[in-house]
C-alpha cells in the first residue's frame, strides 16, 4: 500500500471515529488512557488534558472498579458492563469490547452507551417483580400448566388450597390428580373442546382428604416458548357454606311464614263457622249446617296442606266455573259481612265462566281480599265484587271497598313478607295471594286512594292458560 492510499484510509478511519456513536479509547493494562476519541471526549464532558495520565478506573462507579482490576490481559472478557462518571457528575452505563493491542500491554476499547437499555431492562424487571409479588400474594390460586395438565408453576395460595407445605409436592404432577373423577373428566372435556372462555365449578380433593369446591378458568399462554395455560382457581368452599346456611335460614323463614299464614287462613273459616252458629242459635235454621260443614272441610284441607309440605304434590288443576266459585265464596263470607255490617254487591257478567285452576287456592285468594276489605271498614261499609271478560281474552275480577284507603307511601310495600297495614297482621296474606294468582298464569293489581277506598283487580287467563312446569318450579 503506497503512502497516498494509507493517508486516504487514515482519513476515513478518523472520520468514522469522530462522527460515529461508538466511543473509541486506548488504555494500558492498568487502565491508564493512551488515547481518547473526540466522541468519547464529547460524551464524557472531559477535555483531552484532563484525561492525560488519568486511569479509566478512577472514573468508574465504586461497585464496578473490581471489574477492571480483575481483567486478564492474556484472556480478556469479550464485553464489560460498567458505570462511568461523566464530568457533570452523573453515571452512565457503557458496554465495552476489549481488543488486546499487538506487541503492547494494553487494549483498544470500543464502547457504546447502553444507559437507556439498562433503564428499560430495570423497569421490565421491576414490573416483572411487581407482577410476581402480585400473583404470589393473590388469595386465588394462580399457576401455569402444560397442555397435558402438568403443573409448571403455582403461587403460595395453591399450597393452601391443595394442602401441601412445599410447591415441589405439586410441580410436575397433573392438575387432574387433585380433582374428583367427575371434575377431572369435566376439565378434560373442556380442554378437548377448546372452550377456554368459560369457568367450571369443580371439586378438589386435598392431600389431607378435605374437599374443596372451586371455580377454575384456563387462559392460553406462552411460557418459555411453549404453549401452556394459565390456570386460575377460586376457592368457593366458604361461599358454598354461606349459601347452605342461607338456604337453611330461608327454610326456617318459610316455615315461620307458613305457620303464620296457615293460622291466618284457618281463622277465616272459623270466623264463618262462628257467625253461622250464632245465626243457628238465633234462627234455629238447619240449612246453615251445610255451610258450617263446608267450612270445616276447608279447615281440614288447609291442615292437610301443612302435612304434605315435606312431600309436595303436583297441583291439581281442573275445569272450574268461576261464577259458581265466586258465588259460593260470597256465601261463605256472608256471615262475617253481616257481623261487620258490610253490604256485598255482586255483578258477575261472564258468558263463558269456565276456567282452569285450583278451586281452594282461588277461594283462598278471594276470601283473603274480602276479609281485608271488611277489616278496613270496622264501622260498616260496602264491597262491590264484579267479574267480566276483557277484549284481550282475560277475565278480571274486581273487588272494591269504600274504606279509608291506603296511603301512597305504603302501597309500594304491599305484598312484601311481614309487611301489613293492620296492627295484628302478619303481612303474609297478600304475598300468598300474589303467588297463587301468578301460578294460575294471572296477575293482581291493587289501587287505593285515601278516604275513597281500595280496589283489587285479579286478572286470570281465559280457559286457564297456565305457565309451563319449569316456570312453576322456578317461581
Amino acid at each position: 500500500m503506497n503512502n497516498a492510499d494509507l493517508f486516504h484510509e487514515l482519513e476515513i478511519s478518523q472520520a468514522m471515529i469522530y462522527y460515529s456513536d461508538i466511543l473509541f479509547s486506548s488504555v494500558t493494562v492498568n487502565g491508564q488512557f493512551t488515547y481518547v476519541s473526540p466522541p468519547f471526549l464529547k460524551f464524557s464532558g472531559y477535555r483531552q488534558e484532563e484525561l492525560k495520565d488519568a486511569s479509566l478506573i478512577d472514573f468508574l462507579h465504586p461497585n464496578d472498579k473490581n471489574l477492571w482490576e480483575g481483567v486478564d490481559p492474556t484472556h480478556p472478557p469479550e464485553k464489560l458492563h460498567y458505570r462511568l462518571c461523566r464530568k457533570e457528575g452523573d453515571y452512565v452505563w457503557l458496554e465495552t469490547t476489549l481488543i488486546p493491542n499487538e506487541g503492547q500491554k494494553g487494549f483498544t476499547c470500543i464502547s457504546r452507551n447502553i444507559t437507556d437499555q439498562i433503564a428499560i431492562k430495570e423497569r421490565l424487571e421491576e414490573q416483572e417483580e411487581k407482577y410476581r409479588q402480585l400473583v404470589e400474594n393473590l388469595n386465588d390460586t394462580v399457576g401455569i400448566i402444560t397442555k397435558d395438565g402438568d403443573w409448571i408453576y403455582i403461587n403460595k395460595s395453591g399450597k393452601k388450597l391443595f394442602g401441601v407445605t412445599r410447591r415441589e409436592e405439586i410441580i410436575g404432577r397433573t392438575v387432574f390428580e387433585f380433582l374428583s373423577p367427575e371434575s377431572s373428566q369435566a376439565l378434560k372435556d373442556l380442554l378437548l373442546k377448546n372452550e377456554l372462555n368459560q369457568s367450571l365449578e369443580l371439586t378438589v380433593n386435598r392431600c389431607d382428604g378435605q374437599i374443596k369446591y372451586v371455580l377454575i378458568k384456563l387462559i392460553p399462554a406462552i411460557h418459555k416458548g411453549r404453549e401452556t395455560f394459565q390456570i386460575q382457581i377460586r376457592d368457593l368452599t366458604d361461599q358454598k357454606k354461606a349459601e347452605e346456611m342461607m338456604d337453611r335460614t330461608e327454610k326456617l323463614s318459610v316455615v315461620g311464614q307458613l305457620a303464620a299464614s296457615i293460622a291466618h287462613e284457618i281463622r277465616n273459616p272459623l270466623t264463618v263457622i262462628k257467625g253461622f252458629i250464632q245465626l243457628l242459635n238465633q234462627m234455629k235454621n238447619i240449612q246453615y249446617l251445610e255451610v258450617v260443614l263446608g267450612e270445616l272441610k276447608r279447615i281440614e284441607e288447609i291442615i292437610n296442606d301443612l302435612l304434605v309440605l315435606a312431600k309436595p304434590q303436583s297441583s291439581k288443576m281442573e275445569k272450574l266455573n268461576l261464577k259458581e266459585l265466586l258465588e259460593s265464596t260470597i256465601a261463605f263470607f256472608q256471615s262475617e259481612a253481616l257481623l261487620h255490617d258490610i253490604d256485598i254487591q255482586t255483578n258477575i257478567d261472564l258468558a263463558d265462566p269456565n276456567i282452569t285452576g285450583e278451586a281452594n287456592r282461588l277461594k283462598q285468594v278471594f276470601i283473603n281480599i274480602l276479609k281485608n276489605a271488611s277489616e278496613a271498614m270496622p264501622d260498616g261499609g260496602r264491597i262491590d265484587l264484579s267479574a267480566q271478560k276483557l277484549q284481550d281474552g282475560r277475565i278480571v275480577i274486581k273487588i272494591e271497598d269504600n274504606g279509608p284507603g291506603i296511603p301512597e307511601e305504603r302501597m309500594q310495600n304491599l305484598g312484601q313478607p311481614f309487611y301489613s297495614t293492620k296492627e295484628k297482621g302478619t303481612g303474609l296474606g297478600l304475598m300468598i295471594c300474589y303467588r297463587i294468582i301468578k301460578n294460575h298464569g294471572g296477575d293482581m293489581e291493587i289501587k287505593s286512594k285515601v278516604n275513597e277506598g281500595t280496589t283489587v283487580h285479579i286478572f286470570l287467563p281465559e280457559k286457564g292458560t297456565l305457565p309451563s312446569e319449569s316456570d312453576e318450579k322456578g317461581s
